[in-house]
């Protein structure tokens, strides 16, 4: 598939804002589940931007305002092409032929581990993890069948469970808020699946980009999405949308990865000033070739 996205963030201050430092994780990497024809990120006011591979991998635009401004719009347009048609087409591998795939992978790459030891109030400890979900019937893995069966079934725990409610939840909601409501939205079922999968053992990572808009009822606004990804053995990374109840395939395009919402938030920064801005207003378009 090949997109055209358009996505667009604006910010207003009562007072002018100064030294501005601004980090974006909005622009589609490419590898070799995507490619970019092309990409174009505007800053108003205008300032240069810097470009550097962080440490998960994500394509990040940086930039700083020393001047006093009263506003701020960042501006990004690209066009994706998408190259994942059918997220199964992989041999799969027996259990035990998975769990040395996975010893040999942790082994070869270490910095993996981060998907499976990171910690936070979004994918807290499996301990509390089980202590939170005492009485919902958690699905747990199955080592005597591949991984992806046991994924399907927790993706579609999620999605029974859990009821979408974005005036449930915010962007910094903790799991603790998620479970305690059965309610919130992407990326909190993100969170979920990647809190169960490490507490299985398996590396787990949050995944924010864009999607079809087909996968969005007609009338709602269309935002940036959030879904877990899982390192399949035999596979490598795939990515499990327990909002939709879907395999991630090329109707997604991945912005950027991380352990958490923290590592891929979309738009991140600081400044000084008296007052903290209106509401960002976002505007998204994605529109299919």
């Amino acid at each position: 598939m090949r997109y055209l996205i358009d996505h667009s963030t604006s910010v207003t201050f009562d007072e002018p804002a100064w030294e501005h430092q601004c980090e974006l994780r909005l622009a589609p990497p490419e590898n070799s589940l995507q490619r970019i024809h092309s990409l174009e990120i505007t800053v108003d006011p205008e300032a240069e931007l810097h470009r550097h591979i962080d440490a998960f991998g994500n394509d990040v635009h940086s930039f700083s305002l020393l001047r006093p401004h009263d506003h701020l719009t960042v501006h990004m347009q690209a066009d994706v092409e998408t190259l994942l048609s059918n997220p199964f087409a992989f041999e799969l591998l027996s259990p035990e032929r998975e769990r040395r795939w996975l010893a040999d992978a942790l082994r070869a790459q270490p910095r993996l581990w981060a998907y499976v030891l990171h910690r936070s109030e979004a994918t807290p400890s499996a301990g509390h993890l089980a202590e939170m979900t005492a009485g919902l019937g958690l699905p747990g893995y199955h080592p005597d069948a591949v991984l992806q069966e046991s994924l399907m079934q927790l993706m579609e725990w999620i999605g029974n469970r859990f009821a979408y409610d974005p005036d449930v939840t915010h962007v910094h909601s903790s799991l603790d808020d998620v479970l305690r409501e059965q309610a919130g939205v992407c990326q909190d079922f993100a969170h979920v699946m990647i809190t169960v999968v490490r507490s299985w053992g398996f590396p787990a990572r949050y995944a924010m980009g864009y999607v079809d808009p087909g996968y969005f009822e007609e009338g709602v606004p269309l935002a940036t999405h959030a879904w877990a990804e899982v390192l399949l053995p035999g596979a490598g990374w795939r990515g499990f949308d327990p909002t939709h109840g879907v395999l991630a395939n090329d109707s997604f395009v991945v912005a950027a990865v991380g352990r958490d919402y923290q590592d891929a938030a979309p738009v991140r920064g600081s400044f000084k000033g008296d007052h903290q801005g209106e509401h960002p207003e976002v505007h998204l378009r994605v529109t299919p070739q």
